[in-house]
């Protein structure tokens, strides 16, 4: 024990119990808490702090119970014949046991009604019905599940006023509660203190609860080094501990490290399951690694773990991301040849790749397979059709789709009605999107901030500013808070419709709500007072979000370059391109060439040829653009050979 504590203990931060004891953020009842200590819960429902649902159940009512009930049923379909049940064991003599009134307990925790089993619990001690640690276990669990961890604490006075004896699960539970309400640190306190003072003994699933809470935390390398701690002085990593930590680093992209785990639990004789494989292929997929993918599927096999529809539609999904169209198809087939058989997921996510290369026609004939196969579209399926055919501007074929899926027997989500309302904005036909947005509500559904943003962004592009800004408002008034995008469409709407001015006045309010996009504000605004002529407020723009701390990206520099370029002010563009290194803000290929665009219009032919040299030097790759301008460059006549040169490398490089 002394050398785990070690361990621990440079692992593990200091905790002590008191701060546990007192670790939520809303205090509890006094009263509430000086009846659960004495053991004598009141059954007054107020003291319970439950927001919401029935909050007593009473034993004194005049319903009857069915004589041709079953006595004690071993299920129950709904929370009334829960109750009902609970009723018959209350007045059974003699009373059942303990462990039959848990499993009740537990099917209605189950069922999520969490304050009717604190109110059950209540009745069970006013009437004298006994309780168990496991009775404890059940209403603590109910307690961590509704953020009330501090009460799954103070019960803990019941089990020693009742001269129960402590069990590792009522702190596995607590554990997880702690992490559940995102109190990192007073949940690994709490496992340290198992482990150094003794309290219990933990097991795999104490350690699981504490790596997973780490893990979904997002400190897998934390969660990692606990592993270790089980790995050398146990108790040993079981699968699931081994599983929690590997989907953790695939997911935080660590996938040779994930790969590494997995062949230390082989060595180590620990068997990987289907999670395991699922992980490391997910991993795998999402850097395309397509022959390392195709080895782990062939070794899952060897250690008898065969992939399912699952792993088979991660391969699905991931091909059809990169294109890889026909190897889809052919995952599919072998799919097939294995007799495991395409789902509803599987036909979509196909159907999908095949939209993002606006494919219709073959996502057509996907649609055509699936319905053979006898396999029902769902909404997913359709959604994803109209967005295809939206994406090519073929709103007759999208309609019909629509159409289709009314007739169907489905009913289009707001996701639906969103997607048509973007198509018609696209391509500028606002009544139609505008009859559609009105058939929203009529439906019994309700616009969401996407809804909104895109019917902002069709009607700043047909020029109704004045319908935009008032269905703004009526975004506000229905409870709606703008996101970054929507704040995006309102500035660039306005600035792009000439109301600068307009667009100022939202621009400084966003400022002073939100530190966050500011950077990305401040580029539209700037973009827009350059192009109307109005550098000097441009500039003024920029520099007070120097002045103010704001974190200025790429874009921002580039847009102030390109005012700067327009204006003939080269020299300038050029300064400010060397003060944004000096900031560590790396500029791109785009900002290059706005300076060598202006260059090459005021016939800047050695500054030119320089700036193509600094661009090659830092590795920044030139790309259509930049070939534009060098052709000019070169039309100069210029006796200097670095355009050419670049040139050349260019040409080289598109051959391969």
């Amino acid at each position: 024990m002394k050398t785990k504590r070690n361990a621990l203990s440079t692992f593990f931060t200091n905790m002590s119990w008191r701060r546990i004891r007192t670790a939520s953020s809303t205090p509890i009842s006094p009263i509430f808490a000086a009846e659960v200590e004495s053991g004598t819960v009141s059954s007054e429902p107020s003291l319970l702090a439950f927001p919401s649902g029935p909050q007593t159940v009473s034993l004194n009512n005049n319903s009857s119970v069915s004589p041709n009930q079953s006595k004690f049923r071993n299920s129950f379909n709904d929370l009334d014949d829960a109750l009902n049940l609970f009723r018959q064991m209350a007045h059974t003599c003699p009373l059942p046991s303990v462990s039959q009134f848990n499993k009740l307990l537990s099917r209605i925790l189950k069922l999520k009604h969490y304050s009717v089993v604190v109110s059950l619990f209540q009745e069970m001690r006013i009437n004298g019905i006994p309780i168990s640690v496991c009775t404890i276990n059940i209403l603590v669990d109910v307690y961590c599940r509704s953020s009330r961890v501090d009460c799954g604490f103070c019960l803990l006075g019941v089990v020693f006023k009742c001269g129960l004896e402590f069990n590792v699960v009522t702190f596995n539970t607590l554990i997880k509660g702690l992490f559940l309400d995102n109190k990192i640190v007073e949940g690994v306190g709490l496992f340290k203190k198992l482990v150094r003072e003794n309290v219990c003994k933990v097991d795999q699933i104490t350690y699981g609860s504490v790596i997973n809470g780490l893990c979904k935390a997002g400190h897998t390398q934390n969660a990692l080094d606990l592993l270790i701690v089980m790995q050398e002085e146990g108790p040993k990593p079981n699968t699931i501990a081994y599983n929690i930590v590997i989907d953790s680093l695939c997911k935080d992209r660590i996938v040779d490290q994930a790969l590494g785990l997995l062949s230390e639990m082989i060595e180590r004789g620990v068997p990987p399951d289907i999670f395991t494989y699922t992980s490391l292929i997910q991993g795998l997929c999402n850097f395309n690694r397509w022959k390392e993918v195709t080895k782990l599927m062939n070794d899952m096999v060897l250690h008898n773990v065969y992939p399912g529809v699952y792993i088979f539609n991660i391969l699905v999904d991931a091909l059809c991301k990169v294109g890889k169209l026909e190897s889809a198809e052919t995952i599919i087939q072998i799919m097939i040849q294995r007799k495991i058989y395409p789902d509803v997921v599987t036909y979509n996510t196909l159907i999908e790749g095949y939209c993002l290369q606006e494919l219709m026609d073959e996502a057509r004939k996907v649609f055509g397979r699936m319905v053979e196969s006898g396999i029902q579209p769902d909404v997913m399926t359709y959604n994803t059709l109209i967005s295809g055919y939206c994406k090519i501007k073929e709103m007759d074929k999208a309609r019909r789709a629509f159409g289709q899926m009314v007739e169907s027997g489905l009913q289009p989500d707001v996701r639906t009605y969103s997607t048509l309302i973007n198509g018609y904005c696209k391509i500028k036909e606002m009544d139609k999107a505008l009859h559609l947005f009105c058939e929203i509500p009529q439906k019994g559904l309700h616009p969401d901030v996407v809804t909104y943003t895109i019917m902002l962004q069709g009607l700043f592009l047909v020029g109704r500013c004045s319908a935009a800004l008032k269905l703004f408002q009526e975004m506000l008034v229905a409870g709606h808070k703008p996101n970054f995008y929507t704040s995006c469409v309102l500035l660039d709407g306005l600035c792009g419709n000439g109301l600068v001015e307009e667009a100022m006045s939202v621009y400084h309010q966003l400022l002073t709500r939100n530190r966050n996009g500011s950077h990305v504000y401040g580029a539209i605004i700037i973009d827009r007072l350059c192009k109307i002529g109005r550098l000097n407020a441009a500039r003024d723009v920029f520099n007070d979000l120097i002045s103010k701390g704001r974190c200025l990206n790429v874009n921002t520099y580039t847009v102030m370059i390109n005012g700067l370029c327009r204006e003939g002010l080269t020299d300038e563009a050029l300064e400010l391109l060397r003060k944004m290194e000096r900031n560590d803000c790396l500029p791109n290929t785009v900002t290059y060439n706005v300076i060598l665009q202006g260059f090459v219009r005021e016939k800047k032919c050695h500054e030119a040829n320089l700036l193509l040299d600094e661009m090659v030097g830092k590795g920044i790759s030139p790309d259509d653009d930049t070939l534009f301008f060098i052709n000019d460059l070169l039309a100069l006549k210029t006796e200097d050979e670095t355009a050419l040169k670049v040139m050349q490398k260019f040409a080289a490089n598109h051959v391969k």
